[in-house]
């Protein structure tokens, strides 16, 4: 199964550099992959979890599945093996701020103490660098580009919002998320709910009868950028297409 994984990843990454030339060095918000092939990316936001992370990652296993897992700081320091065990599963871990506070609301040096407090903490428990920043609640503004550009970081959105937060029922995580996926979508979960656990093997299946493959975001970004940059609007917690 890892073998035939690997391959399917080389392949992919052959159709990619052929499709086009990279350029994810020059994207700033990344919201989606590449529209060129059936891949998608599930991410989780906060955590890790005591309760929850361990069987949702006993889950992703079971389904074959890598992820994406964007951790608060402050509780990555409270629960270092699990930090590692993410990691050691193969998934990406990045970096959620250090103790989820809003963007918006922090002068630019608590937004870098945020940035830098995190990543310092990710990167001591797993000695990777971490690539990606996604800001609490999807809120951000100009200053936050920036600040996450100048700490060698990608800020990274979704085009698919689960809604598993609200405390909706696993049938509506699912069936929400595969009506709207396609080709380069980015999936939001969040791994402090046990609907999405009970959600994920339907999620997957059905998504892999209609032909996709699941990738974290080291895998979607490696080698191309996201299909439609956004630019901040006037409005700070808002973002368009381009």
């Amino acid at each position: 199964m890892a073998f035939l994984r690997s391959l399917a990843l080389l392949l992919l990454y052959a159709v990619l550099i052929f499709a086009g030339p990279p350029r994810l060095e020059g994207a700033t918000v990344l919201a989606s992959g590449s529209s060129l092939v059936r891949t998608v990316a599930i991410t989780f936001d906060d955590g890790p979890h005591d309760k929850l992370t361990p069987p949702l990652l006993d889950m992703l296993d079971t389904l074959g599945v890598k992820a994406s897992f964007f951790l608060v700081g402050s509780m990555a320091e409270k629960n270092p093996r699990l930090v590692r065990e993410i990691r050691s599963r193969g998934h990406t871990v990045a970096n959620h701020s250090h103790t989820h506070r809003s963007c918006l609301s922090l002068s630019t040096e608590e937004l870098e103490e945020e940035l830098r407090k995190c990543s310092a903490v990710l990167e001591g428990i797993t000695s990777v660098p971490v690539r990606f920043f996604r800001p609490p609640g999807g809120k951000y503004d100009r200053k936050t580009v920036e600040r996450v550009r100048k700490n060698g970081m990608k800020l990274v959105l979704w085009d698919i919002n689960s809604r598993d937060y609200t405390g909706v029922s696993p049938s509506f995580i699912t069936n929400r998320t595969v009506r709207r996926a396609v080709p380069g979508s980015i999936l939001l979960f969040h791994s402090g709910v046990k609907a999405t656990i009970d959600a994920l093997p339907e999620i997957i299946g059905r998504l892999r009868k209609n032909g996709f493959e699941f990738v974290t975001l080291d895998e979607m970004f490696s080698a191309y950028m996201a299909n439609a940059p956004f630019l901040l609007t006037a409005e700070e917690s808002t973002f368009i297409i381009m």
